[in-house]
């Protein structure tokens, strides 16, 4: 993902899908108060078609990606604070079938508008390492793992089908576990690195 870039930018999509994808990926996002600025935001792009948000504590690293009709958005990070700003402008709408969010771009400002409601956010100038090595769907075997439970829970609140099963699979003995869950709009891929046997 790259910096923002001074272009006026814009993608629409239906409000509860732009809800979930923040609600979702904001779970990894790190929010310590002596967190640093840059591990405790979203981050969110649109390019070929799909938005994509992400964010990562180091620990945990969570990705959405919605299918979008048209649009692009440069590379934004935006903050856990106003990240909540945006969902709750959105909350309101995302129940009623047919709302539809605009995310618009100027510059480092982008404003997200539903139903008439608006709310403007700030990109810092921050990018998401590139995290897609990481990611894998070739799974193999492993006799053990140790896992934070707490980190590990606290996925299940990202917004995903609870009827279907979560996939956990493991690559390599001391790699992230890969864990993907359903969702009628979004493809959810998460990270939970294991911890250290002492």
């Amino acid at each position: 993902m790259t910096t923002a870039t001074l272009t006026n930018e814009k993608v629409t999509l239906s409000a509860a899908v732009l809800y979930d994808l923040l609600t979702g990926a904001a779970i990894a996002a790190d929010s310590a108060k002596d967190a640093q600025t840059r591990l405790g935001a979203v981050y969110l792009v649109a390019e070929g078609n799909k938005l994509t948000a992400a964010a990562t504590d180091r620990y945990r690293l969570v990705e959405g990606v919605a299918e979008l009709d048209a649009g692009t958005l440069s590379a934004s990070c935006l903050t856990l604070q106003d990240v909540k700003r945006i969902l709750t402008v959105l909350k309101p709408y995302i129940k009623i079938t047919g709302n539809a969010a605009t995310v618009e771009k100027e510059g480092y400002s982008l404003t997200v508008t539903v139903n008439g409601d608006s709310v403007l956010a700030h990109s810092l100038d921050y990018s998401l390492p590139d995290y897609a090595p990481m990611i894998s769907d070739t799974f193999s075997p492993l006799p053990s793992v140790s896992l934070n439970l707490t980190l590990l829970a606290s996925l299940a609140k990202i917004p995903h089908d609870f009827k279907q099963p979560v996939a956990i699979g493991f690559t390599a003995e001391g790699k992230a576990i890969q864990i993907r869950m359903a969702h009628d709009l979004i493809t959810w891929r998460a990270l939970l690195m294991p911890m250290r046997n002492k």
